[in-house]
């Protein structure tokens, strides 16, 4: 069962030791006493989320410099952080479990008429929107895709076996949510190419230089197109199979990833247009150059990059304009060399050909936050 998880964090905020210590500091043991309507809770329920918080407390225990010598010292590295984070995901798991307020509906009785007025209306835009995508239900293949279609929407909204959904659904509030959707995102390729960087691909990339760019593009948008129920209903049950995964024990070194989604090329670029090696060509010349070049576009200028000059077709751009478009391009290059320094988190299932990629932050730190909004929120709403 080879690389069935890796986890890979890129310029982590854990990573600098001056970090690592004012995270230790910020740590700190949640008492839950002084969480708001503690005492006004019901026995049962503080007595289950005690449980959960005994769990918290010791993940954040495991960041003791002396706690976390000792486990290293006999494990290898990234043992203590997956760890860490299996005893988080236990937490989210559990808090999802308290959170149902009843069972959940199965397909057969969220279709029946008569549950209740919220559920009859989900139900109805449910089935209007599939039909409506479809339009006529005349055969067997459209039928099932009807039927695939509503099964979808249900799934969304009733899970009878993730604890999760009911996590990301119930638990946290709205502003976590928008969060969420926004900073993380499910790349979903296969076979699954592993690369560096991934939080680099932002809304909207676009690179088809290469099939694994233009695969890694296609990732992306498949993303950036769906709903936000349907994007936290993924990052629920890829979290949901990262426990199981550890539950079975499968935690596998990271490997070395030294793909990146961004081209190597724009490196070379800014040296070319730093030392102005730029060039004016035909466009037949320019054409003949492109078929074996690096071709790309900025501002509608047409650029080929090869044997160390960036030649621009002279068409597009006017001598006048040189110099200003010069340096908007040097402007452009520095946000591509930039991507080096984004922060994030990204974590491979290999099993399901997918990452998580979290843009800013760390899983285990978003995982605390996550846990002690839905403590608070669960009390408040008890």
């Amino acid at each position: 069962m080879e690389n069935d998880l890796t986890n890979e964090s890129v310029a982590s905020t854990t990573t600098d030791p001056f970090d690592v210590a004012v995270e230790r500091i910020n740590r700190k043991a949640i008492i839950p006493s002084e969480l708001p309507n503690w005492a006004k809770a019901d026995p049962a329920l503080q007595n289950k989320l005690q449980f959960i918080i005994r769990r918290l407390n010791f993940s954040i225990s495991l960041l003791d410099d002396d706690i976390s010598k000792w486990i290293s010292a006999v494990n290898e590295d990234y043992e203590l952080p997956a760890l860490r984070t299996y005893l988080l995901l236990a937490c989210v798991n559990m808090l999802g479990e308290i959170s149902r307020v009843e069972p959940p509906l199965t397909f057969l009785s969220w279709l029946d008429t008569s549950n209740s007025a919220a559920t009859k209306t989900v139900r109805e835009d449910s089935i209007s929107k599939a039909i409506n995508s479809l339009g006529t239900v005349d055969d067997q293949m459209k039928a099932v895709k009807l039927i695939k279609s509503v099964f979808a929407q249900y799934r969304l909204n009733n899970s009878v076996e993730s604890n999760f959904v009911s996590f990301f659904a119930d638990t946290i509030d709205a502003d976590t949510k928008n969060w969420i959707a926004t900073n993380c995102w499910i790349y979903q390729d296969n076979p699954l190419e592993k690369w560096a960087n991934l939080q680099s691909v932002k809304e909207g990339y676009l690179n088809s230089t290469t099939p694994e760019n233009k695969r890694l593009t296609n990732s992306r948008k498949r993303w950036d197109s769906l709903e936000l129920n349907q994007k936290l209903f993924e990052v629920s049950l890829f979290l949901e199979f990262l426990l199981n995964q550890f539950s079975l024990c499968h935690v596998n070194a990271p490997p070395k990833l030294d793909k990146d989604p961004i081209a190597r090329v724009w490196k070379s670029i800014d040296l070319a247009v730093n030392d102005y090696k730029v060039n004016y060509l035909s466009n037949s010349l320019f054409n003949q150059l492109g078929t074996d070049g690096q071709k790309f576009k900025f501002n509608e200028v047409r650029c080929v990059f090869k044997e160390d000059e960036l030649i621009v077709f002279e068409g597009d751009l006017r001598e006048k304009d040189r110099d200003l478009w010069l340096k908007r391009l040097s402007e452009w290059l520095k946000t591509k060399l930039d991507i080096e320094s984004i922060t994030g988190d990204t974590i491979f299932l290999t099993a399901k050909n997918q990452a998580l990629v979290i843009d800013g932050d760390n899983l285990t730190t978003l995982l605390e936050t996550w846990i002690e909004k839905a403590l608070i929120k669960m009390l408040k709403k008890k």
